[in-house]
Formats: structure tokens, sequence, C-alpha cells
């Protein structure tokens, strides 16, 4: 068996093994997809059976070293940018784990203005624009809301945490 590795810009990481004879021969291959985002790992197995045919099996492999480097080491609801704001932000956070995710928005007086529902999330990085919680500046019935201080508070499993943000208009 041989084992190979390589780099490149756009695929990422390939790690491969090659069988002589007949055998399984699994390639890794780590790619990553956005600057803050998780690492999809992926398997590919080729599999030389007695007449010499080959099979290929492609699914998702669960490598602790590779995953222990792209899982974050603990959940954080970060700073929303921008802030202030108007008339909108993005709220980013990390996972250390799978969760369900809700990020509430709530006035100076403590009521919820908004609910944002990201429904059950793969831990990693959720930093980028694509990923973040969004927020338009709007309430649950879809009406803007005025200048000031606002609340925003992240719930992922049994992690809750607030932070503070103001909108300008």
């Amino acid at each position: 068996m041989a084992v190979n590795s390589s780099f490149n810009a756009c695929t990422g990481w390939q790690v491969g093994c090659q069988c002589f004879g007949q055998g399984a021969a699994p390639t890794i291959v780590s790619q990553p997809t956005a600057m803050f985002s998780t690492v999809e790992n992926w398997i590919h197995l080729a599999e030389v059976s007695h007449d010499g045919s080959v099979e290929f099996d492609r699914g998702i492999a669960v490598l602790k070293e590779i995953l222990s480097s792209v899982q974050p080491a603990e959940t954080v609801l970060m700073a929303n940018y921008p802030n202030p704001f108007n008339p909108e932000t993005w709220i980013p956070y990390h996972l250390n784990q799978d969760a369900e995710v809700v990020v509430r928005i709530y006035d100076a007086k403590g009521r919820i203005v908004r609910t944002l529902d990201m429904g059950f999330q793969s831990f990693g990085y959720y930093a980028s624009r694509d990923k973040a919680a969004y927020w338009n500046g709007k309430t649950d019935t879809g009406e803007m809301v005025s200048s000031g201080t606002y609340f925003y508070q992240i719930q992922a499993g049994d992690y809750t945490e607030t932070r503070k943000m103001v909108i300008l208009k």
C-alpha cells in the first residue's frame, strides 16, 4: 500500500492510499468551502473485486484528526457587524457541537422584537454573511424598529449568551 498527500489551493488537502492487488484504497479529501466555514470531509473508497473491476463508494468520513482542527473549541456568540447599523446586521457565532439555534432580538425594555430560528445546525463557524444570523431591523410583524439599543441572544443547546447592538437611523 502506498500513502500520498497533496495540497491544491482550489481543492484543499488530499491524502490517498493506493493498494496493490485486491483490496480497498481510501482517499480522504478535505475541502474548505469558505473562509470561516467548516471543512467538508469526504472519503472516496475504491475497491478492486476478484474479477478486477473497480467500484467506488463516497460518503462523509468522521476523522477526528481533521475535524479537531476545524471544530471550534467552544460555542461563542460574536459581535454583530456592522455595529452600529442601519438597516441590517449580521450576527456571527461558532458552535462546538451540533445544536438547534435560535437568535432573539430584545428591545431596551426586555421585550422580544424578533426571533430568528436558525434550525438545527452542525458544529462549525457561522461567521460569514451567508452563514451568520441576519436581521433586517424589522420586528416579527414586519415593522421597522426605531433607533436605539437592542440586545441579541443566542440559544444553542445548553448555551445562552447575550450581547448589545445599536441601530442608528
